[in-house]
């Protein structure tokens, strides 16, 4: 639970930064329709995949993967 909690600090504080400094984000503009655009589909669908077929250490690895392109997603 600890590490939900950085994760929504973590987001909120990107999405603040977002607010009222948008071009720090900036650079990621020019990826934001990739990013929206696979997220549901593919993305979600491997990290799935692969979370359920490796081993606990390798498992941390995917979610971890998975948290920053879902912070992505929200952020851009």
């Amino acid at each position: 639970m600890r590490t939900l909690g950085y994760i929504f600090i973590f987001l909120g504080l990107l999405l603040l930064l977002k607010e009222f400094q948008p071009a720090v984000l900036e650079p990621l503009r020019a990826y934001a329709s990739y990013i929206k655009n696979a997220f549901w589909g593919g993305v979600t669908l491997l990290a799935l995949g692969l979370y359920m077929l490796t081993r606990r250490t390798l498992r941390k690895a995917v979610l971890v993967l998975y948290i920053i392109y879902l912070i992505l997603y929200l952020v851009v």
